[in-house]
C-alpha cells in the first residue's frame, strides 16, 4: 500500500508522525539516498506535503516497525476549510547544450551577380574592374561556377566571360562573349 503512495502523501505522514529515517526507509521501501533526494526536492519547492491527507488511516504504518511514532504538536498554518493551492513547477533545465544553428557562409547579397552582369563585350582592365565592383580575381576567373547558380535566362544573356592577359600590354583584361 505504501509503494503506490506519492511523495506528497509520504511527507504528510512523515511531518505528522516524525519517525526516524530508518523507520521511514523500511516503511516506504526506499533507500536513504532516495529519501535524501526527496527531502531536497521538497526543500526546493518541487512538491509539497499533502495537507488534505487523512493521516489517521495510516496510524499503524510506523508503529508496526517497532518505532513509536511521535505526533507533532504543531498546528497546520492553513485555517480549517481553506484549500491550499498546488505548487507551480518551474520548467526543467536540460542537461544538453542547445543546438547550434549553422551560420550561412559565403558572400551576402548579389555583389558577384552584379559584377558578372556588368562585364562588357570590349576588353577592360581587370584591376579597375575589381576596384569598381569589389569582387576578387578568383571570382572573375571562376565565373562559370557563379553563372550556373544564377537564373538561366540571365546567365544565357551574359554568355562566356574571359579573363586573359593582353599580349601587347601584358595587362589582365576581362570581357564577355555573347552566347
Amino acid at each position: 500500500m505504501t509503494k503506490i503512495m506519492s511523495w506528497n502523501d509520504r511527507f504528510a505522514l512523515i511531518n505528522h508522525y516524525n519517525p526516524a529515517d530508518d523507520a521511514i526507509c523500511t516503511a516506504f521501501g526506499v533507500d536513504k539516498s532516495e529519501l535524501d533526494t526527496a527531502r531536497g526536492l521538497l526543500a526546493t519547492g518541487s512538491f509539497a506535503a499533502n495537507p488534505q491527507l487523512d493521516v489517521s488511516k495510516y496510524s499503524n504504518i510506523f508503529a508496526s516497525l517497532g518505532a513509536a511514532p511521535t505526533v507533532s504538536g504543531i498546528k497546520s498554518s492553513t485555517p480549517a476549510g481553506k484549500k491550499v493551492s498546488a505548487t507551480v513547477h518551474a520548467k526543467p533545465e536540460s542537461a544538453t547544450k542547445k543546438a547550434k544553428v549553422p551560420q550561412k557562409r559565403g558572400r551576402k547579397g548579389d555583389k558577384i551577380h552584379r559584377a558578372l552582369q556588368a562585364v562588357t563585350t570590349t576588353p577592360v582592365a581587370v584591376d579597375s574592374f575589381l576596384k569598381q565592383y569589389g569582387v576578387s580575381l578568383a571570382v572573375l576567373r571562376q565565373s562559370k561556377r557563379f553563372l550556373e547558380k544564377m537564373d538561366p535566362t540571365v546567365a544565357k544573356k551574359i554568355g562566356k566571360i574571359n579573363v586573359r592577359q593582353d599580349k601587347s600590354s601584358k595587362q589582365l583584361m576581362i570581357w564577355r562573349e555573347d552566347a
